[in-house]
């Protein structure tokens, strides 16, 4: 279900907007003289280095089945054992297929903070699935060998170097062919700065890494998810220009004392980055979310305002707004002709009022799943995560009210 979710969004994407990328199908591609990327398995890729000695696996997937196609999909370009299997980050899309690659002769590898996420942040993964589709468990396989800054796997004469870097997660790992010129870079061109709910997200590591990639020069990145053309040297330095530039725009709006509403709405693209294309489309991709993680990086708990310090229970605020409203039924009304005037986004705050309030109403929860669907196929500077959340928004939200429909 959650990759059927992840791909219902990424049907719907723009190709031209850096923020909606196609999908990339379902396949195995040799990029250079026995290096594979491997892309399209749900959201994600992976990847493989070949040598006479063995195989390195870089990446398994989201759960055992997609592990499982992905080896019988290695299997088909090559017999030759599997000796390494290298872990990006530790997020379930990229290791929770692992346990399909445990055998005899196997070692696991990972950047040293790996274990410590996998122990206590896994738990915190459950929201990113709930978002995308489905809580799901899978065996947890930690690394048999570990490195701290750099790490270097020698094998079949071929030389394989790790970099830490410190980007979406604190235990990312770039994984660099030398003699082929190719790194696989995980997640590191996520445009949410992190995953959306969890506590990550590092803006100057990101920059740090981009500095490293820059160094290096490889000649192709394998991203985590997306097309393999759409990640390029010269798209992650226009992404790092722009990540520089938020930062110290969200420092000073915050240093002027600035809320998050009024940061998001001071935060406007730069004429310098308007007059470029990938400038701009980065900017896009990147504004929302990193204006959000940055603000709370900036600010702290407190947030300046004593009167979100203790906030009253939710239900208690949504049922005194009703009241003064007249009663759920006129809180629907306007939610309605809002969605209408072209506010969704009032819309859906008003429905969330009438549904705390009244957790079996309908009608209510019909209407937000049009105005999430809407919102879905209507923003094109929306990300595949904020995208899939939508779409797997309303499909709940449809399936609520139907329930309710036929318990009547």
């Amino acid at each position: 279900m959650m990759a059927a979710c992840i791909a219902l969004g990424a049907a719907l994407l723009q190709p031209e907007s850096v923020t909606a990328q196609p999908m990339p199908k379902r396949e195995v591609t040799e990029v250079a003289d026995g290096v594979y990327a491997a892309t399209g398995y749900a959201s994600n890729n992976m990847g493989f280095i070949v040598t006479d000695e063995g195989v390195v696996v870089v990446d398994t997937g989201m759960t055992p089945e997609l592990g499982e196609a992905f080896l019988a999909d290695i299997r088909s370009h090559t017999d030759q054992p599997i000796r390494y299997v290298i872990f990006t980050h530790y997020h379930y899309d990229h290791t929770d297929g692992a346990s399909v690659f445990q055998a005899p002769g196997v070692e696991f590898v990972a950047q040293e903070n790996l274990v410590w996420n996998l122990k206590n942040l896994k738990a915190l993964e459950h929201i990113n699935q709930q978002v995308l589709g489905e809580v799901r468990e899978a065996p947890l396989v930690y690394p048999d060998i570990t490195y701290a800054e750099s790490h270097t796997l020698t094998l079949g004469g071929r030389e394989i170097r790790l970099y830490h870097a410190m980007g979406e997660t604190s235990d990312a790992t770039l994984v660099y062919v030398p003699d082929e010129s190719v790194m696989f870079i995980g997640d590191l061109n996520n445009a949410n700065l992190g995953s959306p709910v969890m506590p990550e997200g590092y803006a100057d590591g990101f920059v740090a890494a981009v500095d490293l990639i820059e160094s290096l020069a490889p000649k192709i990145l394998v991203p985590g998810h997306g097309r393999v053309e759409d990640t390029t040297l010269v798209s992650l330095q226009a992404m790092r220009e722009v990540t520089v530039w938020l930062m110290a725009r969200v420092r000073e709006l915050v240093g002027e004392g600035y809320n998050l509403e009024e940061t998001l709405a001071a935060v406007t693209m730069p004429p310098e980055f308007a007059e470029d294309p990938l400038l701009a489309s980065m900017f896009a991709a990147c504004r929302e979310p990193y204006v959000n993680r940055l603000f709370k990086n900036y600010t702290g708990y407190y947030g300046r305002n004593p009167v979100m310090f203790r906030p009253a229970p939710a239900a208690r605020r949504a049922a005194l707004l009703a009241e003064l409203a007249g009663g759920n039924p006129r809180v629907l009304e306007k939610a309605r002709s809002l969605a209408a005037e072209g506010e969704p986004q009032l819309a859906l705050e008003l429905l969330d009022i009438v549904i705390t309030n009244e957790p079996d109403n309908a009608a209510a929860l019909r209407a937000m799943a049009e105005i999430y669907v809407s919102m879905g196929r209507g923003d094109p500077d929306l990300n595949w995560y904020q995208r899939a959340a939508y779409f797997n928004g309303a499909r709940k939200a449809r399936a609520m009210a139907k329930q309710l429909e036929l318990t009547e």
